[in-house]
């Protein structure tokens, strides 16, 4: 009987730790950085950078894209930037957006990308950018998204 017992033990105690480990490790991450100047002309939508998601699931995502106003006019540049599932396309409803305005010439912004989506298969990400001035770079950044 005690056999019987500590095999039952042993087993359940087993069992509790594969599951605790595969639970412990169902977080997935997917990254994408941005270096590189990507000029953002007034009026127009550019992409400045992409994150494929290889599954369906809902995703945290957590980003920042970093602007230089270079107009070089003296005037503070306007810029927004969104997720979108097309390159150059439109916001994903209630996806992560945010918008600043640059100082004159040489002013720098970051654009902070938070939030969440939820897929329905593999998808790709892209972050866009609108310039609403005369002339901008999307410099620097990255997005993050972790599969829950």
């Amino acid at each position: 009987m005690k056999s019987i017992i500590r095999t039952f033990v042993l087993a359940a105690f087993a069992a509790a730790t594969i599951l605790a480990t595969a639970h412990s490790a169902s977080a997935q991450i997917y990254s994408s950085n941005a270096s590189g100047d990507h000029n953002l002309g007034s009026g127009g939508n550019i992409s400045v950078m992409v994150l494929a998601l290889p599954y369906a699931g809902t995703y945290m995502l957590g980003g920042q894209t970093t602007i230089v106003n270079t107009a070089g006019n003296n005037q503070e540049e306007t810029v927004y930037c969104w997720i979108s599932t097309a390159n150059g396309g439109a916001s994903v409803p209630y996806g992560p957006s945010s918008w600043a305005t640059a100082a004159a010439t040489g002013g720098v912004i970051t654009l902070p990308l938070n939030g969440s989506y939820t897929a329905t298969g593999p998808t790709d990400l892209w972050v866009v950018c609108h310039n609403f001035g005369g002339a901008a770079l999307a410099t620097y950044g990255n997005i993050t998204a972790m599969l829950w």
